[in-house]
């Protein structure tokens, strides 16, 4: 958190001392986000950061991103001060859908019926601040090249599932688990490259790198017998993997 403060002093002090610069403008940027290396792979249950210690792979899915960039003019033509605050959302892959589909962990824990009530998202929030610059082919069309460093913080959206169990002693008991997981700050940077066009409309691509973080969090099971609705509830706090957020983003802005 003491980390999470720095960014935003930082951030702050920049606005505040944009206020003495000419704003030269803004942009709105919409697109999609490209998942890279092990934040797209899944192999595996015992390769996936969500459900396993010292595992690295998140299993994104292409998501989606919105994002806003304000830019300040520094006394140099083309060159800016760059501030961005931009969402990312990511869902799972398609492989570990079918796994979360086909009951994957259900087995280890519960027989007979099994699901999942609500399976895990990402959604990343990264602050940055760095420089910009614009070089002008002609007064309709120019190209710009940036770079920024700053802070990000991940969610990640709560697992639940839910399974039965017979048995010839105990009768049919269920058992639902939820499994939450800690926010987490990470230091963060990004890199684009792109076209302007009537300096209204941009094109470009970028990569984030939005850092490495441990997955930990807290997990409820509850235990209810069913044939005399008896409940017992146990929560533990666990430690998995970690997961290191590398996209490559295709989008549009809109100058304002």
């Amino acid at each position: 958190m003491k980390k999470l403060a720095r960014i935003f002093a930082l951030v702050a002090m920049m606005v505040i001392g944009g206020q003495a610069m000419a704003q030269t403008n803004g942009a709105l940027y919409l697109g999609a986000s490209f998942p890279m290396k092990d934040f797209a792979k899944y192999d595996g249950l015992n390769e996936f950061a969500l459900q396993t210690v010292d595992a690295t792979q998140a299993g994104a899915a292409i998501g989606f991103n919105a994002g806003l960039k304000w830019y300040f003019n520094v006394g140099v033509k083309g060159l800016g001060v760059m501030l961005s605050l931009d969402g990312f959302y990511n869902g799972p892959n398609s492989d570990l859908k079918a796994d979360y589909r086909n009951g994957q962990w259900g087995g280890q824990y519960v027989s007979g019926s099994f699901s999942y009530n609500a399976t895990p998202k990402y959604i990343n929030v990264p602050a940055m601040l760095g420089v910009n610059y614009l070089y002008n082919i002609n007064p309709q069309l120019g190209v710009y090249a940036e770079a920024g460093v700053g802070g990000n913080m991940r969610f990640i959206t709560e697992m639940e599932s839910i399974g039965t169990l017979s048995s010839i002693i105990g009768g049919e008991s269920s058992v639902k688990t939820t499994q939450k997981y800690d926010n987490a700050f990470s230091f963060a940077f990004q890199a684009g490259l792109g076209f302007e066009i009537a300096k209204n409309l941009r094109i470009g691509c970028s990569i984030y790198n939005l850092g490495k973080a441990d997955v930990k969090g807290e997990e409820t099971k509850k235990t209810t017998i069913l044939n005399d609705n008896f409940s017992n509830t146990e929560t533990t706090y666990r430690t998995f993997g970690s997961i290191q957020p590398i996209m490559v983003l295709a989008r549009i802005g809109f100058s304002f």
